[in-house]
């Protein structure tokens, strides 16, 4: 079979800009197709081209297809089509880029562009309901507009001719942040009363101070919140980690995915009668939030994961 042609793909990386705006005769033009062939999709591809585009509406019209996407920092939850799954049967052949367009309020006429994606996890089901995708906005990660959100203007240091002194920026930059995960995990641990969530294990060396909604999707202050933590042990701070096992909001009882067979679960001593020995208050919605986001999501290309892992 012969490859994939990248000239649109190189010609759109060429000439969108993160976070500019374009309505969708535009984007229709720089894919080279007509306006109406565009109409009333989520999806635009073209023949013998490596280029997938998504377009995304965050808010959708009344009677519309329900379908829910929304934006994390810089994870896309995506939700795809129902039966034509083009998205999904190419996605993970790594010859596709995918150019993502959001449309933040239905009553808007233009898309921001957010840079292309990697599918970094995924959720699959029987055709007639759709397959939900985790990705990663990496080249909006890397952009300006972004990284100005998380400036560390704080821990800036200038010297005496107003040079950034950019070794002791990052040093103190990283000092921060340790001084901080460990604060959270102080808190963490009072707030568990020193043990294991759902075993009770009083050991503290051994036990994970874990975010519920994840430390790379979570805003400034979900991030040092002790609320959205879980003290767990290694074991089941992996599994909860990947998605494999999650807690109901309301009674704490563990909920196994289908990622690993009975046996395994077995061998790893973990089974559907566990559950937390307690829910604090407020910390539901983010148990909630895991059940939504985290739970069930297979990885799609392990080596897409290692390059997205620090």
């Amino acid at each position: 079979m012969s490859s994939l042609s990248t000239r649109l793909t190189n010609k759109l990386a060429a000439e969108l800009e993160i976070m500019e705006s374009y309505n969708l005769r535009q984007i229709a033009h720089l894919l080279e197709m007509q306006y109406a062939a565009s109409l009333r999709k989520g999806v635009l591809s073209r023949t013998g081209e490596n280029t997938i585009v998504l377009l995304i509406n965050l808010e959708k019209k009344e009677g519309a297809t329900p379908y829910v996407d929304h934006i994390d920092n810089d994870v896309l939850y995506w939700e795809g089509q129902t039966h034509l799954r083009f998205v999904e049967k190419n996605m993970n052949s790594g010859e596709y880029d995918i150019f993502v367009f959001i449309r933040e309020q239905r009553d808007h006429t233009d898309y921001r562009y957010y840079g292309r994606a990697i599918p970094i996890a995924s959720l699959y089901h029987e055709p007639g309901t759709p397959c939900k995708t985790k990705f990663s906005l990496y080249e909006y990660a890397q952009s300006p507009f972004y990284q100005g959100q998380f400036s560390s203007d704080t821990y800036t240091d200038i010297d005496n001719t107003g040079r950034y002194d950019h070794i002791n920026t990052t040093r103190m930059a990283t000092v921060e942040q340790r001084s901080v995960q460990h604060q959270y995990r102080r808190d963490a641990l009072r707030l568990w009363d020193n043990k294991c969530a759902v075993l009770g294990i009083e050991q503290p060396k051994i036990l994970v101070a874990s975010h519920i909604k994840p430390w790379r999707v979570a805003n400034e202050q979900e991030r040092i919140d002790p609320k959205n933590s879980l003290i767990l042990s290694p074991v089941y701070d992996k599994l909860f980690d990947l998605g494999m096992i999650t807690f109901n909001d309301s009674n704490g009882k563990i909920k196994l995915s289908d990622q690993l067979r009975d046996d395994d679960y077995d061998r790893l001593g973990v089974d559907d009668s566990k559950h937390l020995v307690t829910i604090p208050d407020g910390t539901a919605h983010y148990l909630s939030y895991h059940q939504t986001y985290i739970f069930d999501y297979a990885p799609c290309l392990e080596t897409e994961l290692r390059s997205l892992i620090s």
